[in-house]
């Protein structure tokens, strides 16, 4: 049976894509551009390199947050300010607080279960703490490991060790990882030497390292019973 339930937040509790899309619209819009998918397709390309460059330890958060603008829009021969741009860009991601389904209901149960919740983020922690909040779920979780806090990114062992130190009463048998990321959450959990379950989310992309898989958080209920 586990008792500690480290969850990831973004596309595993909170629809991060809905509000990254709709915040990137924005974003575009308020640049006379016009928006489409191909062009929100152009932008993750840069930014999910960027994020592997983080979790490799390769460059900084703020490398990350500071230029994935600038990048981006040098593919179009626009010349901006990297910093401004993400300080509005993260105004828009605070305002939403979009969940995946089932996820909601799926927290209450599990606390009702007598579950410790906790979320395991590689974000930035002011976001993820509004986003918590807007969406009226925050008081869920016993406490908040995010990677800018903590010093660390998922899946290097001292995020977990960091979380396993301020977990009361840890037991690491009695712990899992829950995610959508294979390279963070599921790796993580591996280097960890604790269970993980790969939350698909509409991905094609199957993940035999992970303890289990499902695709619905709500399938997380019998797994930790």
């Amino acid at each position: 049976m586990y008792k500690f339930i480290l969850l990831d937040l973004d596309n595993t509790i909170l629809d991060f894509d809905t509000t990254e899309r709709n915040s990137f619209k924005k974003i575009i819009e308020s640049f006379s551009m016009r928006y489409d998918f191909e062009i929100l397709n152009q932008y993750k390309k840069i930014n999910t390199s960027l994020w592997k460059l983080l979790e490799q330890g390769k460059v900084t958060r703020d490398i990350v947050l500071n230029t994935r603008f600038s990048e981006f829009f040098k593919l179009y021969n626009i010349a901006v300010d990297g910093e401004k741009v993400e300080k509005q860009f993260r105004q828009y991601l605070n305002e939403s607080s979009d969940f995946v389904p089932n996820a909601e209901s799926t927290l209450i149960e599990l606390k009702r279960m007598g579950k410790k919740l906790y979320a395991a983020s590689n974000g930035v922690h002011s976001t993820q703490v509004q986003r918590l909040t807007n969406a009226g779920i925050l008081h869920l979780f016993d406490d908040m490991f995010i990677s800018e806090k903590v010093g660390f990114e998922k899946p290097s062992i001292h995020f977990f060790n960091y979380c396993f130190d301020n977990i009361k009463n840890f037991e690491r048998d009695k712990t899992i990882m829950v995610g959508d990321s294979i390279s963070s959450d599921i790796q993580g959990a591996i280097n960890a030497s604790i269970d993980s379950c790969y939350y698909k989310h509409n991905k094609d992309l199957d993940c035999l390292n992970a303890s289990y898989t499902i695709n619905d958080i709500s399938e997380l209920l019998d797994i930790v019973k």
